[in-house]
C-alpha cells in the first residue's frame, strides 16, 4: 500500500471511530435517561438500533482494514 493509500485508509478509519464515539455518548445520554424511566420501550429501542448502527460501523472498519 502506498502512502496515499495509507492516509486514505486512516481518514476513512477516523471518520468511523468518530461516528461510534458520537453514538456511544448519545447510548449514555439515553442510558440515563432510561434509568429514570426504566419502562420506555422508546428508549430501549433508540439504544438498541444505536448499538446496531455501532456494530455496522465497527465491521466497516475492519473491513476497510482487512481489505489493505
Amino acid at each position: 500500500m502506498n502512502p496515499y493509500e495509507q492516509l486514505q485508509l486512516n481518514k476513512e478509519v477516523e471518520a468511523i471511530a468518530k461516528q461510534r464515539i458520537e453514538i456511544h455518548k448519545q447510548r449514555i445520554k439515553l442510558s440515563e435517561e432510561l434509568e429514570q424511566d426504566f419502562d420506555n420501550t422508546e428508549l430501549q429501542n433508540k439504544i438498541i438500533e444505536l448499538e446496531e448502527e455501532s456494530q455496522k460501523l465497527k465491521k466497516k472498519s475492519e473491513a476497510l482494514q482487512a481489505n489493505y
